[in-house]
């Protein structure tokens, strides 16, 4: 963060960060107390804040945009998984310890250069209903990173949000909005076959999120300012995905209604935590070996897995556990594909995920 300090200071002298400023500086000194935190806002609320996509976790990524560094969340993360909880947040730290993550030179002030990720956290709590930008913003420091943009959504949600008609591919029509008048240049560079039109398959293997992310990214600089047109396309994907999720869970994981269900469209309807939270059928934050082989895998996997020996599977014992593997434990055939005799199960879990 260091290396963009005098971007910071301008974003926090300017209006719209002084007016937030002034709501949380009760005494009006141009500084951000403690206590004047600690009066203002909860831990909580302030968790709550930064989870952008209302999942309950906070990732990795979003550590390190809010901290420029890793390290919290390893001190925190107990369990070993790719995320913490709100939960976790709270019992590792209090409000007063996170607000000395942000006081870099430790002097119980937030000044301006300090003090632009605290005003985004009290102006989003204020305003819950606030515009998309600021949600994809999740540090609130007035452009996206490609860290953000990765943590935000994927690429086969991309994907899905850019082809209204699911009918699995992408025409220059239905493209511009995202990408204006470089489209047709893009679906020339990705359309292997040459039939005018971009498959999904076409798609990824082109390009990647970080590789979109970089057409976006004119200036080259990392970032795409939301003072400029930088990040009007992926502010467009990025409100269809948040405002419309029929485009993604409109036909459950069957995203493109071909009566087979693939990996790619139970990545874009689950993550993994929340399939394995859905087998929890008694809500006990463990796996009992009916409910692991039931859904997830074999009973050797089970015993594998259950480190302790107990008898159960914490979450944490599950950490290593990716979606191919549940999707292979239900795809018999092994042909890459989940049809009606296969699916029951992930459809259920499906169900209890959107329940």
């Amino acid at each position: 963060m260091t290396p963009f300090l005098l971007f910071f200071v301008a974003l926090a002298t300017a209006s719209p960060m002084r007016r937030q400023t002034m709501m949380l500086d009760a005494n009006g000194d141009g500084m951000i107390s403690k206590q004047e935190v600690l009066d203002a806002i909860t831990l909580h609320d302030a968790l709550v804040a930064l989870d952008i996509d209302n999942d309950g976790f906070l990732y990795l990524p979003q550590i390190v945009e809010l901290f420029g560094t890793g390290d919290i969340f390893y001190q925190l993360n107990n369990n070993g998984d790719d995320h913490l909880t709100i939960g976790e947040f709270q019992h590792g730290l209090n409000l007063g310890e996170f607000f000395d993550l942000f006081d870099k030179n430790a002097d119980g002030f937030l000044d301006m250069s300090e003090s632009y990720q605290m005003n985004y956290i009290y102006n989003t709590i204020q305003n819950p209903d606030a515009a998309i930008t600021n949600a994809l913003d999740a540090n609130g420091d007035g452009k996206l990173s490609k860290l953000e943009v990765l943590g935000a959504f994927t690429l086969d949600e991309f994907m899905v949000a850019m082809d209204p008609n699911g009918d699995g591919f992408h025409t220059v029509q239905e493209l511009t909005p995202a990408f204006g008048a470089d489209t047709q240049a893009i679906v020339n560079l990705l359309d292997a076959d040459m039939d005018g039109q971009l498959s999904y398959d076409e798609v990824k293997g082109g390009t990647s999120l970080e590789g979109i992310f970089d057409i976006y990214d004119v200036n080259g600089d990392g970032y795409l300012s939301l003072n400029t047109t930088e990040a009007d396309g992926i502010l467009y994907v990025y409100g269809v995905i948040k405002t419309d999720p029929n485009i993604v869970q409109g036909m459950g994981p069957d995203a493109d209604g071909d009566g087979w269900i693939s990996l790619a469209e139970v990545d874009i309807a689950m993550t993994m935590h929340q399939a394995l939270d859905a087998a929890d059928l008694d809500d006990d934050n463990h796996l009992d070996a009916q409910e692991f082989t039931m859904y997830v895998g074999t009973q050797l996997l089970f015993n594998r897995l259950d480190h302790n020996n107990d008898g159960i599977l914490s979450f944490g014992e599950m950490h290593t556990l990716r979606l191919d593997d549940l999707f292979n434990y239900h795809d018999i055939n092994g042909d890459g594909f989940l049809d009606a005799s296969e699916s029951d199960k992930m459809m259920f879990l499906y169900d209890r995920v959107m329940a």
